[in-house]
């Protein structure tokens, strides 16, 4: 199995957002072995934090976690907290820290008292197995079929005998020759009233004849409550099994569920009553296991996190619901070769009626926006915030089953649920992430769950290197006698400066190696690298050279420091093509909002592009080549649409730190170019740009495809020729010089002389 490159320490902490730091790893090593240790310890590193009161003290699978909340000299709690975790030894291992500034006059953060209610709840007895008809998870992932066909009307809908399962040995109370839905875990009851809440019919208490099943069908108002107390009672089960138990059990008496608790098309785990409320509104939400599982995660949530509120805690919770339901649904289908419906949650309440309402586990253009707080159900730049955060958990446990297999669901699942662990009030989803990837590398360093997880929470922005290495234009030109030129930039993308920075570059075919240091780095700071490089005899033009870049910094002197690796990849030379690029200074339409209510009218760019009769069909040498400019990168979608109508997504709303970028793209570097092989090239090729965020536009330079040729590594920039290199002799390098390509003064000075701010604020 290959090593991780990232070390723990660097998987804690490469990254930085706008916004306060919440997550601190300190360098010194405590003892704390109580609560009064904790609050001794946040007391002396933070001695103005005025009076904090302990909220709640929690074990999980890795440690044990403080949880204290600020008071206002009135003894009132306010929003804010600090949550000091330890490892299993006891051990100090770090701090989540959103403490306001001052408490004179702080936000107040009450406890909701438990609103007024009446229940209906079964009597207790004699804990005996039973057997119940479900659907597992629901008809149409049980069948793999669609089932709805064109009916709009869930009631018009056959359900097959295929789609209930028989289950056995579920426990239930026997009480008075009757049996009843509650046991150790679970309790199912009626909610004769509630306030402030809009009840569902009142079903009574559910129950068989003792020495009968729970064999209901869904025409039976019954089976609502058989399905969803199985259901929650499985997944506490399986909780415990994941090693959520004695000390650590999230749940300590049975958790209250109402089957029909709403009439809305709605369901809901009411905290201050803990009672899951299902709505039988449309497809009756009991009935579809991922809304039970979903409304589940809520609670979880809640027990790992005592003061789970603020920040972007509404959306880490609906994505994290809708993330639990689906990995039952996965775990459900493993073993089958064809897969129904895997990306989508709700597949059977979201299917059918007037409100069809399915979310994906698999939105890969969803993008994270530091200085926004994420609510529930909400679009933020085109991403809808439950799915910012349950498409990279559900896509990392797929890409782990691929690999694990069936016991990848319970490892995986272990460190979805120990990342939460420790974190409070004011989370944002990148708190949670790095959290995430941190308890991946505890729980199982030696599988890559870590190194997945860091990757997809990159690809949507939620997590972000500090200092990041970048390069403008892809080929490196000669530049003169023997000469190319290097260019490339290191930017400072976090809200606060760092310390102790050390960047060691090194480009070996190009004999180039240079170590920069600086005791601080300011933020947003942004620094220009353009050196003179001799080209060795050696060098082929056409060649591919890699930059390595090893970092490491302190986020501050207290702290551990950061330790990871990035590569750039150049080409020497130019690539040429068999079609001549066509030379434009296009604009990108900025996205501009149409109405008060927030709606975004996306900017669009379309240049077409007609290759002649002749060229061939397109082969593994194809390439496409652009050039186009702007502030954000992040805001553009890039496709390209062959004349066959085959598309293929260049760039897809991902960060990238410079404001002009040009690049060659390739079967090799770029994923569902290789669909076009086969294809004629002559016809019609479009190049589509989108533009979804409004406050920025952009350019289209130039921009080309076809096959590549040769490389020009000329001058002059005539030559066409693959074998085309320069010949002059490599001065040879001094001894003992750090560097083919200057001294270590002069980049210093290069690197961290140049500084300007890059975080502004968004318009939306």
């Amino acid at each position: 199995m290959k090593r991780l490159i990232l070390t723990a320490a660097a998987l804690l902490c490469t990254q930085a957002h706008a916004g306060a730091q919440h997550l601190i790893y300190p360098l010194e090593t405590a003892v704390i072995q109580d609560r009064d240790d904790a609050l001794a310890y946040v007391q002396s590193r933070y001695p103005q934090t005025g009076t904090l009161a302990l909220l709640d003290t929690r074990q999980s699978l890795l440690g044990t976690h403080y949880h204290f909340a600020p008071q206002n000299d009135a003894g009132q709690p306010c929003e804010g907290a600090i949550v000091v975790t330890t490892d299993r030894q006891g051990q100090l291992y770090r701090l989540f820290n959103s403490l306001p500034d001052d408490t004179a006059d702080c936000v107040l953060n009450l406890p909701l008292p438990p609103r007024p209610h009446t229940l209906l709840t079964p009597p207790a007895g004699e804990i005996v197995p039973a057997t119940m008809t479900v659907f597992d998870p629901d008809p149409r992932t049980a069948t793999g079929l669609a089932l709805e066909g064109d009916h709009a009307d869930v009631d018009d809908i056959v359900i097959p005998a295929s789609a209930y399962q028989t289950v056995t040995g579920i426990e239930v109370t026997r009480q008075n020759g009757r049996l009843y839905l509650v046991n150790d875990r679970v309790m199912a009851v009626d909610i004769q009233s509630m306030a402030e809440l809009e009840t569902g019919p009142e079903q009574g208490l559910v129950s068989v004849a003792d020495g009968s099943s729970f064999a209901f069908t869904r025409q039976d108002t019954a089976f609502r409550d058989v399905n969803a107390f199985y259901h929650l009672d499985h997944s506490l089960q399986y909780l415990a099994a994941l090693g959520f138990t004695g000390s650590r059990a999230l749940f300590t008496a049975p958790l209250k569920i109402d089957a029909q608790g709403q009439n809305t098309n709605n369901s809901t785990y009411l905290t201050d009553t803990g009672i899951l409320a299902m709505g039988v509104g449309g497809v009756p939400d009991s009935e579809d296991a991922d809304v039970v599982l979903h409304e589940f995660g809520h609670a979880i949530n809640y027990q790992l996190v005592p003061d789970w509120k603020g920040g972007d805690s509404d959306a880490i919770g609906e994505g994290f619901g809708d993330y639990w339901a689906g990995a039952y649904s996965f775990w459900v289908q493993r073993d089958r070769n064809e897969r129904f419906e895997l990306d989508v949650f709700a597949n059977w309440d979201g299917v059918v009626g007037a409100l069809k309402s399915r979310r994906s586990l698999n939105d890969q253009e969803a993008r994270y926006d530091p200085e926004m707080d994420y609510r529930a159900h909400v679009s933020v730049n085109g991403t809808l915030s439950d799915q910012l955060w349950s498409t990279p958990l559900f896509q990392t446990l797929k890409q782990a089953e691929a690999v694990y297999g069936e016991a990848a669901f319970d490892e995986f699942n272990r460190v979805v649920l120990e990342g939460m662990a420790g974190m409070g009030f004011g989370m944002k989803m990148h708190d949670l992430a790095r959290s995430t990837v941190d308890a991946a590398q505890r729980l199982y360093p030696q599988k890559p769950y870590a190194q997945w997880l860091n990757a997809r929470f990159k690809h949507h922005g939620i997590l972000r290197d500090a200092l990041v290495l970048a390069q403008s234009n892809s080929a490196l030109t000669v530049t003169g006698k023997n000469q190319t030129e290097l260019s490339l930039a290191l930017i400072q993308s976090g809200a606060s400066a760092l310390n102790n920075v050390q960047v060691d570059l090194a480009m070996p075919a190009l004999n180039w190696h240079q170590v920069v240091r600086s005791e601080l780095v300011a933020a947003g700071a942004v620094t220009r690298v353009n050196e003179s490089v001799s080209i060795p005899a050696s060098l082929q033009c056409g060649e591919t050279l890699s930059l390595n870049a090893e970092i490491s910094f302190s986020q501050d002197t207290a702290q551990q420091p950061v330790n990871y690796r990035q590569e750039l990849t150049f080409t020497y030379g130019v690539p040429v093509l068999s079609q001549p690029l066509l030379h434009l200074q296009q604009a990108i339409p900025d996205a501009r909002q149409i109405n008060q209510n927030g709606k975004i009218l996306l900017g669009e760019a379309l240049v077409a592009l007609n290759v002649p009769a002749g060229a061939g069909l397109v082969s593994y040498d194809f390439a496409i080549q652009l050039s186009l400019s702007h502030p954000r990168f992040s805001d553009l979608k890039v496709t390209v649409r062959a004349p066959s109508g085959r598309s293929v997504t260049l760039l897809n709303y991902q960060s990238f730190p410079l404001p002009e970028k040009t690049d060659t793209f390739t079967m090799a570097n770029t994923a569902g170019l290789s669909e076009l092989l086969g294809e004629p090239m002559t016809g019609n090729w479009v190049l589509e740009v989108t533009d979804r965020v409004t406050g920025q536009s952009g350019k289209i330079h130039s921009w080309g495809v076809g096959a590549v040729t040769g490389y020009d590594c000329s001058q002059t920039g005539t030559s066409t020729d693959p074998q085309n290199k320069q010949t002059t002799d490599n001065p040879a390098k001094p001894e003992n010089s750090s560097s083919s390509g200057g001294g270590s003064l002069g980049l210093f000075s290069l690197l961290f002389g140049v500084v300007m701010a890059l975080a502004r604020r968004r318009q939306f």
